[in-house]
């Protein structure tokens, strides 16, 4: 099964474009100031301008989440976008992030953007500032490394187009979360021969301050498929078996693997187990309980949707991702050879 590198993007007749494009992208120059947009010429992305105000006092997840947003909904639909969608943001050419549009209002003008402090400071300011917004996710042409030097997000898949059988992903691959797209290759690896897929996407910054993850990370109950077109490919098929590798930071939790997800009990003990059968005694694994916030139980959540009843939440401390990861793949592995 070959890995799938997304070639191209959706570009509607008329689009809205401001005047950079994303590397690797063509985009048509604007003719004058800040604000003015011109009809895009072959492929290109779908972007508006936009004014990025404060979230109002009745918008109290835009205050609570540094990955939404809210937006016109007549301006998103001219970029191909809607609601729980996903859009980048760009205040200029290396101050931008990822968000969630997690709500639509009719604004006026319609190009005002809302967000919570939190999320203005992903974009380095914290008043009102001009912006664009832009319909691409993962860049869908590049490749690891020139990703890598240019901070890019990419989406990667790797499926034979008709199996059920299990499927690993790492939505926050690369330095998002370090290891654990690696972790997701080497299960697949290790069950080469077996009805396994895998989808992660990996993701940079290339700008010293900002991390990866401030740039890339959308939370997993949040991920749309109509946003990153590799996963959209998968969603509906079904797998008996999702399993997703994630990564922690925050000290107030008090094990170095959360097992969690909406799949069996006996299932999430089995793999308890096996981690902690082959890791230092000091590394302390723990299936999640249900008021944990790192259950990852919601029906929302990413993983739990690819294998409806089944899904399987990894989550790592950095300790265990750096002098372990490849200790818990293998532990994963062995599970599932099982049970394919």
């Amino acid at each position: 099964m070959a890995i799938e590198y997304r070639k191209c993007v959706r570009v509607l007749p008329v689009v809205l474009l401001v005047g950079f494009s994303l590397p690797g992208l063509r985009s048509s120059p604007t003719d004058g100031g800040a604000g003015q947009v011109v009809a895009a010429k072959g492929l290109a992305d779908p972007s508006f301008p936009a004014t990025v105000r404060r979230a109002l006092k009745s918008q109290e997840d835009l205050r609570a989440q540094p990955e939404h947003c809210s937006a016109d909904r007549a301006q998103l639909g001219m970029i191909g976008r809607a609601v729980g969608q996903q859009v980048r943001i760009y205040r200029d050419e290396t101050s931008f992030a990822l968000f969630t549009v997690s709500e639509v209002r009719d604004e006026v003008p319609n190009s005002i953007v809302r967000m919570g402090r939190s999320g203005r400071d992903r974009l380095g300011e914290v008043g009102e500032f001009a912006a664009s917004v832009h319909a691409t996710a993962p860049h869908p042409s590049l490749g690891d490394a020139d990703a890598e030097a240019l901070g890019e997000l990419v989406e990667r898949l790797d499926d034979d187009g008709k199996h059920r059988g299990l499927i690993i992903i790492a939505p926050h691959g690369g330095r998002i979360e370090p290891h654990t797209d690696e972790q997701a290759e080497r299960v697949k690896k290790a069950l080469a021969g077996k009805p396994v897929s895998s989808w992660m996407c990996k993701g940079w910054s290339n700008v010293e301050g900002i991390t990866p993850s401030e740039r890339w990370h959308i939370t997993s109950t949040d991920i749309h498929e109509a946003s990153f077109p590799l996963l959209g490919r998968v969603i509906g098929r079904r797998f008996a078996h999702a399993v997703s590798f994630h990564g922690f930071q925050r000290e107030a939790i008090l094990a170095d693997v959360v097992i969690g997800g909406a799949g069996w009990p006996c299932v999430k003990e089995e793999l308890r187990k096996e981690i902690a059968g082959s890791l230092d005694p000091e590394l302390r694994v723990v299936i999640a309980g249900e008021k944990d916030p790192l259950n990852g139980n919601d029906p929302r959540n990413i993983v739990n949707r690819l294998a409806e009843g089944s899904g399987i939440q990894i989550e790592q401390s950095p300790r265990a991702r750096r002098a372990s990861w490849r200790s818990i793949a293998d532990a994963v592995a062995r599970v599932y050879r099982s049970k394919l």
